[in-house]
């Protein structure tokens, strides 16, 4: 009779406890790199928005410009994981700040940029 090799049933039993460990592993990772891909693209959409808005201030002619529709326009298509964004856009003479706040179920971030708004000729002038 030819020997029979024997395996033994703990390989298998390690492995139903190991590779579920894996999966929710790896599943974390994407979800996390998802997080943040959505954060950069939302903290450089809302950096653009600020940058846009303080430009427009500078201005002598105040031309309405809708920031809010800026910033969707730029964001449109981009989002992965974050899908529910709210944008508040307040802003003056000295400068504009722009707050974005994202989430998903239980996770949610928060994106705030601030741009001064320069007046470089006011300065200049007055040096003597």
């Amino acid at each position: 009779m030819k020997e029979r090799k024997r395996v033994r049933g703990s390989t298998v039993v390690e492995m139903a406890y190991i590779m579920p460990m894996f999966l929710l592993l790896f599943v974390l990772v994407i979800n996390t790199v998802f997080y943040f891909h959505d954060k950069v693209i939302l903290n450089g959409a809302a950096c653009e928005t600020a940058v846009l808005g303080s430009q427009r201030a500078r201005l002598k002619e105040k031309e309405k410009i809708d920031l809010e529709g800026f910033f969707m326009e730029r964001i449109k298509g981009k989002l992965v994981w974050m899908t529910d964004v709210s944008i508040s856009v307040s802003g003056g003479d000295k400068e504009v700040t722009v707050e974005v706040r994202a989430k998903r179920g239980g996770m949610s971030m928060s994106v705030c940029q601030k741009a001064v708004t320069a007046r470089p000729e006011e300065m200049i002038r007055w040096k003597k």
